[in-house]
């Protein structure tokens, strides 16, 4: 099978970009290592697949199409859902977005999940920790990931306590180029990725309170590195491996930024999210030997080759 992968981003600069140029990146990766032929637009390709927003999709007209979307609310933005129908097939990253898409958006054509996966490089280690216990959160650019929210937080959780500290790291050219702010860091530049698995690896907890993820890459490598994780189940697809008392509540509710994200989205209740960080203060031997233990069955279910070779010989039996 020769296959088409489209996306705003070349596969010679993807390494440089966080989010869809990861995820491209690393399932390019694997259909190679897995023997499929895989070229940019290649217009004699059987099937395309486009990784992007619909309106960047540009199908070649007789290819098998496959747009490929994560989405983070229960509503698209205005005629989304018709380009997202004229497609043979709808990929996303998480069952409950490809739900969302048949019950409030009237997508027609089917709609499968290919979840994203794990690198190798995300190896379990048990942090010990020595001085400050250190929180990191992921994303703060973008305001439905919690950042700005963890910050209030952890300040409220942890009001008393001076041996704790958070850090936020972002990429936004809006924010002051404040370094530190009472207990928390600040980290505004673009990492590569050796940079950004080392500060995963020294940081003992991670939080991300989002009101919704396409799919949430962040917080299953935390995870996977064997990092105790406070998080939403509501839209995780890996809600099975969040250890119970880190697991933060939460409601569909209004979207905060509609013009973004019309429709609902899954807003953390406040009062879970300071239990959490508490607990993880409190018992952190324990949250530490659960994440390690999670660790090796989430390398196992979420390997990129075994999602992805599931994925495409399923796509090839449909197609037969």
């Amino acid at each position: 099978m020769r296959i088409s992968f489209g996306t705003r981003i070349k596969s010679d600069k993807i390494h440089q970009h966080n989010g869809y140029g990861y995820a491209t990146k690393c399932m390019l990766e694997s259909l190679q290592r897995l023997g499929y032929h895989v070229e940019d637009n290649d217009s004699t390709a059987d099937v395309e697949i486009w990784f992007d927003q619909p309106q960047h999709w540009d199908f070649n007209p007789n290819s098998y199409k496959i747009g490929y979307h994560p989405w983070e609310s229960t509503l698209l933005l205005d005629g989304w859902a018709e380009i997202m129908n004229e497609c043979d097939e709808i990929w996303t990253p998480s069952p409950i977005i490809a739900n969302w898409y048949r019950k409030y958006n009237g997508i027609t054509v089917p709609i499968y999940v290919y979840e994203h996966g794990i690198e190798h490089d995300w190896t379990p280690v048990q942090r010990e920790v020595e001085g400050n216990m250190k929180f990191l959160h992921i994303g703060a650019e973008a305001a439905r990931k919690g950042g700005w929210t963890s910050m209030r937080l952890f300040k409220q959780a942890m009001v008393e306590k001076n041996d704790v500290e958070l850090t936020l790291k972002m990429i936004n050219s809006e924010w002051n180029g404040v370094k530190k702010l009472g207990k928390t860091n600040f980290i505004n530049e673009k990492y590569d990725f050796d940079q950004l698995q080392e500060l995963f690896y020294d940081h003992h907890v991670y939080i991300y309170p989002s009101w919704g993820e396409g799919f949430g890459l962040t917080p299953l490598q935390a995870m996977a590195s064997g990092m105790p994780t406070i998080t939403v189940p509501g839209w995780a697809p890996y809600k099975r491996f969040i250890d119970p008392n880190l697991a933060v509540e939460s409601e569909l509710a209004a979207s905060t930024w509609k013009k973004i994200h019309p429709g609902k989205m899954l807003r953390p209740k406040f009062d879970s999210v300071i239990s959490a960080v508490q607990y993880a203060y409190e018992n952190y031997d324990e949250v530490s030997d659960f994440a390690m233990k999670q660790a090796p069955q989430i390398h196992a279910e979420y390997d990129w080759d075994t999602i992805t070779k599931r994925v495409f010989s399923d796509l090839e039996k449909r197609l037969k």
